[in-house]
């Protein structure tokens, strides 16, 4: 019962109005920003369709060299047209079109007859500086691509007497089908598409226990700060509550609002994904979850559940439960580093400073998984990263996946013996008198760096 009000207490002072609002608003900023820069893509794909569909093209050439190659054009979107004029910023407001491609008079007799590079013009509408403008550009120089292939492919025809066939055959001459192989085992599957999967897993999971992990220890180093500050923390410990309780309520009200921090960040962060995703989000849905093929051989289909499934690399629901423990130990070992340090501060500077080594220690195994592998380094960076108790849990979901079971468990019980040695001084702290004696004033430190500045001047 003393420690339900406890926590009841402690949440009431960690989830204030405030607090809850910025979660919100932190949630509403992402998934807004995500629907505008998925919106500002749309329209960019919107653009380049409409690109594709306002090219016109004067052929004022009446080869039959040119006449052929019009017909065997890829683009078929292009609209043929007379000219009026040389005035082409009038001709495309007449034709009320964005792009004009004009082959003049003399061009099939230049690549046919004088072996001479054929020239045409092209014209195209500049509109604004935004990506949609340079979308519907690159789009209507997609066509004078067309024309220089369809070029080609009717010169071989000409000159060389070769089949639809066999310039089909010289683009395309091979057909592949992709295998991917790991720890022995092989899928018929693009490695790029299960790279990409899990790539996907490798991003989410850090940015998840990041913030997990950051805001947990801010918001208990604040709370047992403040509350030594303003004197309650003594009033609180006085009381006759044993202080183990009082530890477990408050490092258990940090959890709880952890929790749901990283609930709605995480919530904001998915919604963000798919709105920069736009019309590719069940793509990338599907690719998770196995629906689209990755590859064809020997008329299997193989989906990338499957071939993750083949490869080894699928976990099973034993294997989120070890992640989770150490998700939960990472945690705890944050909290309780987070107890020792709050109790250190003196004022709102020293928390700020006394943050750094958390941010710091999160941040390093962080950005180190998410461009490279950290078995992959060095035998020396390797122990350096794998001293910092959290990268274990950034690298938990890929030595899963891998089957590197003794890194995972070497890890799991470095993080216990990390954990049981910071609660043990958090605990040692907060039984005895050390809490209200122990201090660390960032005033203090400022006075004594210019204390010996001064004397080593003198």
């Amino acid at each position: 019962m003393k420690f339900g009000n406890l926590l009841k207490k402690e949440l009431r002072e960690l989830l204030t109005k405030q607090a809850i609002i910025s979660m919100v608003f932190t949630m509403v900023l992402l998934i807004v920003m995500g629907q505008v820069i998925g919106g500002a893509m749309q329209d960019a794909d919107n653009s380049a369709e409409d690109a594709a569909n306002n090219i016109a093209l004067c052929n004022q050439d009446d080869s039959e060299f040119t006449k052929n190659m019009l017909e065997n054009m890829e683009n078929t979107n292009v609209a043929l047209v007379e000219l009026e004029s040389d005035d082409y910023a009038a001709e495309l407001e007449r034709l009320d079109r964005k792009s004009l491609i004009i082959i003049p008079q003399g061009f099939g007799d230049s690549i046919v007859n004088q072996r001479k590079v054929g020239e045409v013009k092209f014209v195209n509408t500049l509109k604004g500086g935004g990506f949609s403008s340079t979308m519907s550009t690159a789009t209507a120089a997609e066509a004078v691509s067309s024309i220089e292939k369809a070029c080609s492919d009717e010169l071989m025809r000409n000159d060389y007497g070769v089949t639809d066939a066999e310039i089909e055959l010289a683009k395309n001459p091979v057909s592949t089908t992709e295998y991917t192989v790991h720890k022995g085992r092989t899928a018929a599957a693009s490695s790029a598409g299960i790279s990409a999967v899990l790539m996907l897993q490798s991003m989410i999971a850090p940015f998840a226990i990041f913030f997990l992990l950051l805001m947990a220890a801010q918001m208990i180093m604040t709370a047992i700060s403040t509350e030594k500050i303003d004197k309650t923390l003594e009033t609180l410990l006085s009381a006759p509550v044993p202080r183990m309780t009082v530890l477990m309520a408050k490092m258990t009200a940090a959890v709880i609002t952890a929790l749901l921090n990283a609930l709605f960040m995480m919530i904001g962060f998915v919604f963000y994904m798919l709105g920069m995703a736009g019309s590719a989000a069940g793509e990338m849905a599907d690719a998770v979850t196995g629906g689209p093929m990755v590859s064809e051989a020997a008329g299997a289909v193989t989906s990338t559940a499957q071939a993750m499934a083949e490869l080894g690399l699928a976990l099973s629901p034993a294997d989120y439960i070890l992640f989770a423990i150490q998700l939960f130990l990472t945690l705890a070992i944050g909290l309780a580093i987070s107890l020792i340090l709050g109790a250190m501060a003196t004022d709102v500077k020293s928390v700020q400073t006394l943050t750094m080594p958390i941010m710091i220690a999160v941040m390093i195994p962080f950005f180190v998984s998410m461009f490279m592998d950290v078995n992959d380094m060095s035998p020396v960076f390797r122990t350096i990263i794998y001293a910092i108790p959290f990268t274990h849990t950034y690298t938990a979901l890929t030595n899963l996946m891998n089957g590197d079971m003794i890194i995972f468990w070497g890890g799991l019980a470095y993080q216990i013996v990390f954990f049981a040695v910071c609660m043990f001084l958090a605990v040692k702290m907060f039984t005895t008198d050390k809490l209200f004696t122990m201090s660390f004033s960032a005033e203090s430190m400022n006075k004594k760096r210019k204390g010996k500045n001064t004397a080593a001047q003198e």
